[in-house]
C-alpha cells in the first residue's frame, strides 16, 4: 500500500513539474509577442522618412547617363544614408547634367534647363527614391505638388521649405569665390528629421528664373 502511495506521489510530482514547465513556456511566448507588438507600435512621427531601405537594392540601381555624369558618389552617400552629402552631391551633379554654363555659374539657366537630360534626371531620382522608399527625390516632390493641386506655396509648406505665409525656412548664399550656392547658416534643411519630399532642394528658392518642375514634367517624372 505504501509502495502504491509512493508511486502516486511520484507521478503527481512529475505531472505538476511538467505543467509548471508548460505554463512557463506559454508565459514566455506571451511576453515575447506582447513585447514585439509594443515595439512595432512605438510612438513616432509618421511623417518622417523611413530610412530602413535595404542598401543592397540601391547597389542594383543602374546608373545611366547621357552627359557623361558620374553619379556613383551620390549612390554611395545615399547608401550610407548621408542625406546632407547626398543633397550637396545632387546639386553639383545637376550642374554637370545641365552643361558648361551651369558649371561655371553654379545655377542652371533657362535654356540649359529646357535641354536637361531626362536620362540623368531619372537616374538621380531613382537613386533618391530607392534610398528613401519613395519618400525623397524628384518623384516624391512632384507627387506632393500634384496632391496640392499645383499650388507651390502649399507644396513648399508640405515639404518644409517655406511657410504658408511666404517665409523661407531654407535660404542660400552665393559664394563668389567658388561660384556655388551654399546654405545660409541657421537656414539649412533638416537632415535628421524631415517630411517626405524635403530633399533634395536642387533649384528651389534661389533660381526663380527657371522651373525644374517643367523639366521633370517633360521627362515624365
Amino acid at each position: 500500500m505504501a509502495k502504491n502511495n509512493q508511486t502516486v506521489l511520484t507521478l503527481t510530482l512529475l505531472i505538476t513539474a511538467s505543467l509548471i514547465g508548460i505554463f512557463a513556456v506559454l508565459g514566455w511566448i506571451g511576453y515575447s509577442l506582447t513585447r514585439s507588438k509594443s515595439e512595432s507600435k512605438s510612438p513616432g512621427n509618421t511623417d518622417l522618412v523611413n530610412t530602413t531601405t535595404n542598401s543592397g537594392s540601391l547597389k542594383q540601381v543602374e546608373i545611366t547617363t547621357a552627359r557623361n555624369v558620374d553619379s556613383s558618389q551620390l549612390q554611395k552617400y545615399l547608401q550610407n544614408k548621408d542625406w546632407q552629402q547626398s543633397d550637396r552631391e545632387t546639386y553639383l551633379r545637376m550642374l554637370d547634367v545641365a552643361g558648361t554654363k551651369a558649371q561655371a555659374e553654379g545655377a542652371i539657366s533657362k535654356d540649359e534647363m529646357n535641354a536637361l537630360s531626362c536620362v540623368d534626371l531619372k537616374t538621380i531620382d531613382k537613386l533618391w527614391s530607392t534610398a528613401s522608399d519613395d519618400k525623397l527625390g524628384f518623384s516624391a516632390q512632384e507627387k506632393i505638388l500634384r496632391e496640392q493641386k499645383n499650388d507651390y506655396r502649399k507644396m513648399y509648406d508640405a515639404v518644409g521649405w517655406q511657410t504658408l505665409t511666404g517665409e523661407w525656412l531654407i535660404k542660400w548664399n552665393y559664394n563668389q569665390q567658388t561660384k556655388r550656392y551654399e546654405y545660409k547658416p541657421g537656414k539649412e534643411p533638416n537632415f535628421k528629421t524631415f517630411p517626405p519630399g524635403h530633399l533634395p532642394t536642387v533649384e528651389r528658392g534661389y533660381n526663380f528664373g527657371v522651373s525644374l518642375d517643367v523639366a521633370l514634367t517633360r521627362c515624365g517624372i
